[in-house]
């Protein structure tokens, strides 16, 4: 779940081609959403297949990050590290009620 970073599928969606039984449904998206009413994004995206199959997708694209960082914590043993995370919840539980 990248969404907070990335956003919704539907706003890094450039075009969208879908074949229904009907035709061929074809969408352009390089404006803002907007709400008015039903969207061929949540159909098409929605669908999973139930409306038609997407045959073609552009997508809005971002450059890989320069480095990603990563943290851990190590324990001697299961015993501790569950120790820790019960001091940790009772800590933050002890300053939410104080805050309260």
């Amino acid at each position: 779940m990248k969404k907070n970073t990335y956003g919704n599928i539907e706003d890094l969606l450039v075009h969208v081609k879908m074949v229904t039984p009907k035709g061929v449904m074809e969408r352009h998206c390089q404006v803002p959403r907007i709400s008015a009413g039903p969207d061929i994004h949540h159909i098409a995206l929605g669908s999973e297949g139930n409306f038609g199959v997407v045959t073609e997708v552009t997508l809005k694209i971002r450059p890989v990050p320069p480095a990603k960082k990563f943290g851990s914590i190590v324990f001697a043993d299961f015993a501790s590290g569950v120790s820790c995370l019960r001091e940790i919840a009772r800590q933050v539980s002890n300053r939410h009620t104080f805050l309260r």
